[in-house]
């Protein structure tokens, strides 16, 4: 005879604190932290970790934002009814944050900003 308990199976999983858009400032839906590294002045390795932010706003029409929009509710709660279908869906839109550049001009109006002491 097993003596383990099953455990209560919750209505709905919390995805976790998301941050606010770095882009509209909007609370964000979703925050993916992962590995990334890159060369120092030096050539060496340096490596730390990136965060993208999912935002309901911003990522409406990338294809696969929809896809995790699509699951995630706006108190960033995942239905029990599929984890492996976001687990998919998630990773496919982290691959495509990972592939994001930085927007140039944005940079450069930041850097204004900062050295006219705005920011």
């Amino acid at each position: 005879m097993s003596t383990e308990r099953a455990e209560p199976v919750p209505t709905r999983q919390l995805v976790g604190d998301a941050l606010a858009c770095p882009r509209c400032g909007q609370p964000g839906l979703l925050t993916a932290r992962y590995p990334h590294a890159w060369y120092g002045r030096t050539g060496q390795v340096i490596r730390g970790f990136k965060e993208a932010v999912l935002c309901a706003v911003c990522d409406r029409g990338e294809a696969a934002a929809e896809d995790v929009i699509a699951l995630v509710d706006t108190q960033g709660q995942i239905g029990p009814e599929n984890p492996e279908l976001f687990l998919r869906c998630a990773v496919s839109w982290i691959d495509h944050a990972r592939g994001r550049e930085p927007d140039i001009a944005v940079l450069a109006d930041e850097e204004q900003c900062w050295r006219s002491g705005e920011l």
